[in-house]
């Protein structure tokens, strides 16, 4: 049983550059479409002891969309509500027993609390289908961010989730946190950079107790290209443990994508 951010985090962090790249001032929907290819070190998450001769590679494509309502709360627009809805799809080279696809909804709000200062909480459900059944599940979670602007194209956000996931076979269902810092540049006005830390702790409900931990650095650059276009790569180092011995791992994560935002 293994458990990484290598389905979310690219998720994640592009939707941190849409944010910043696309600022809404007033009440509007945002289409976004993206495909990702990613390279994945050790897909079969392999200890790396006493060798590293069992860990295998594999490449996958991730397609997603959303569509994403943006409304100011008050008349000094410093308070949003957000709300959105959408789809992804991993689709695995070689180990396709991998492949996995997921519709999600999320609804929240934001809110500016200082000139420097902004926060952000959003609920969300979602429903998973992977090529094993027992591991299909449905679930809900929550992610609380806090963000500082230190300068015009440097920002440091602090992230909190917590996700309740409940498989079709229980040994499967997890609970779990992710804690997370995130380092945001603007070198130039079309360019993104992303700088990150992250730690996800999973309960899963097996019979004898399993716990993993997985900790991952990570860097993505996204570029706009044209009006409504932009392309983004990144690298995430991942160094996964459990409460079992012999189970830690390493693996590494390099992705190329394109992405639409109208």
């Amino acid at each position: 049983m293994r458990f990484n951010l290598r389905h979310t985090l690219p998720v994640v962090v592009m939707a941190g550059a849409l944010v910043v790249l696309v600022s809404p001032a007033q009440a509007e929907t945002t289409l976004n479409a993206g495909a990702r290819l990613s390279y994945d070190s050790n897909v079969n998450g392999s200890p790396d002891t006493p060798s590293k001769a069992n860990q295998l590679s594999d490449n996958f494509l991730s397609l997603s969309a959303s569509a994403v309502y943006f409304t100011p709360l008050n008349d000094a627009q410093t308070n949003y509500f957000i709300g959105q809805v959408g789809a992804s799809t991993s689709a695995y080279n070689k180990f396709n027993n991998l492949n996995s696809s997921m519709l999600m909804a999320s609804a929240g709000i934001y809110r500016q609390l200082s000139a420097t200062w902004s926060g952000q909480i959003m609920g969300r459900a979602f429903t998973r289908e992977t090529r094993q059944d027992e591991r299909d599940s449905n679930g809900v979670g929550a992610t609380l961010e806090i963000k500082k602007q230190l300068s015009q194209t440097v920002w440091v956000k602090g992230v909190v989730d917590y996700e309740d996931n409940k498989a079709n076979l229980s040994a499967f269902s997890s609970t779990g946190k992710t804690y997370g810092v995130n380092l945001g540049y603007l070198p130039l006005t079309d360019t993104f950079v992303n700088l990150g830390y992250s730690q996800a702790k999973r309960d899963f409900k097996s019979s004898l107790p399993f716990d993993a931990t997985t900790e991952t650095l990570f860097a993505e650059v996204t570029q706009r290209l044209a009006k409504n276009w932009y392309l983004n790569g990144g690298y995430a180092y991942m160094r996964n443990d459990s409460n079992f011995p012999g189970t830690a791992y390493t693996n590494q994560v390099l992705s190329l994508g394109l992405s639409f935002s109208y």
